[in-house]
């Protein structure tokens, strides 16, 4: 089984792929009146009563003790649940199931649908709470000013009380609930008077709260595909729950096959711009940008530019200056190398003359 800190290492490649960011700034504190007060400190220690002399006493069933809440539980003291799910998030799941099974026992929920919810939007909100559930930095979705093809445009409607953004709204928390929605169904699970969607028993109780709406039991598939699609309005975004789901009741995680890409904002893709003049040699007025080049290949035209085709031109006559030098002619003698030096004649030596051998010797001149 997994631990919650091996959760934490794949979170942020997770929030990559889905776009979301990271805030690390505390969010300010709603502008919310509190239903109730808490204290975090114990209560002082008191001596305990004398024994009753009362015989009717031990009689009396003793009082249940009283749940201080979600908002005092220690996350260490939770242990990990299914596929290394944090402690505090599979009992914030638990206790919204619970919740709703009583206030709507028809919608029959179970709390590996919230696990499934929480897993695909935030991957647990990468295993970083508070003590009191909140999660350790705002996790938010991309901000909806329509900058990204697919999503919507949603201004803002909490004055940056939640995402932080004073313009444009972006969905919050664990199980990111945009604000706008949030104002209608955002509910407090762990009773510390404030609903705030950074919170996972918030959000895990807002989660349910919104897919019972829907109407339908849980264990109805086709109820449970309806109430999903409410969520996030894409069928691969219901098979990735569905599988998460059902990885968490068998403590098994789900096959690649079982999880298909949900749809993601496609980036926006600028073409390239025309150049401002048509390239030396070439006339117009450029109206797209050229193709790119093959490697090897020259540059391919840029539409809306025509090569110049040169004009061609009649050489001018010129005057021929006649030549200083001397041409040779036919009856003029072609120049004859001087005769070779002859030998120094040795006193006392006979001279011998060889015979002349062409081209070892110089040939006599003509007659």
């Amino acid at each position: 089984m997994l631990t919650s800190a091996a959760v934490t290492v794949g979170a942020i490649t997770v929030l990559a792929a889905v776009g979301l960011t990271i805030d690390t700034s505390r969010p300010a504190a709603p502008d919310i009146t509190p239903l109730a007060e808490y204290s975090p400190e114990p209560p002082p220690a008191t001596t305990p009563p004398p024994p009753s002399t009362d015989p009717t006493a031990s009689e009396q069933a003793p009082e249940p003790p009283v749940d201080p809440g979600a908002a005092h539980i220690e996350p260490a003291t939770i242990p990990d649940g299914p596929l290394g799910i944090p402690g505090i998030a599979l009992d914030a799941y638990h206790r919204a199931t619970d919740r709703l099974n009583a206030e709507r026992p028809a919608c029959e929920m179970d709390w590996t649908v919230l696990a499934g919810i929480g897993q695909v939007e935030s991957n647990q909100g990468r295993g970083l709470f508070d003590v009191h559930g909140n999660t350790i930095g705002r996790i938010l979705g991309p901000r909806l000013d329509g900058s990204l093809p697919g999503t919507a445009v949603i201004t803002d409607t909490d004055g940056g009380r939640f995402d932080g953004d004073p313009d444009f709204d972006r969905a919050v928390g664990p199980v990111q609930f945009i604000p706008s929605t949030w104002a209608t169904l955002g509910r407090d699970g762990n009773d510390d008077g404030v609903a705030d969607p950074n919170n996972i028993y918030d959000g895990a109780l807002s989660a349910a709260t919104l897919l019972c709406n829907q109407g339908g039991s849980m264990a109805d598939p086709a109820a449970r595909t309806r109430a999903i699609l409410a969520y996030n309005n894409s069928l691969a975004y219901v098979a990735n729950v569905n599988a998460w789901a059902h990885g968490y009741a068998v403590n098994a995680f789900p096959l690649p096959s079982d999880l298909p890409e949900i749809h993601r904002p496609e980036p926006t893709v600028e073409p390239p711009r025309p150049p401002e003049h048509c390239p030396e040699g070439w006339e117009g007025e450029p109206t797209a940008a050229p193709e790119p080049a093959e490697p090897g290949e020259p540059a391919p035209p840029v539409p809306g530019c025509t090569e110049i085709t040169p004009t061609p031109t009649t050489p001018s006559p010129t005057t021929e200056v006649p030549s200083t030098a001397p041409t040779p002619t036919e009856s003029s003698p072609a120049a004859v190398p001087a005769p070779a030096p002859a030998p120094p004649v040795i006193p006392g030596l006979p001279v011998i003359e060889l015979p002349c051998i062409p081209p070892f010797c110089v040939p006599p001149r003509p007659a």
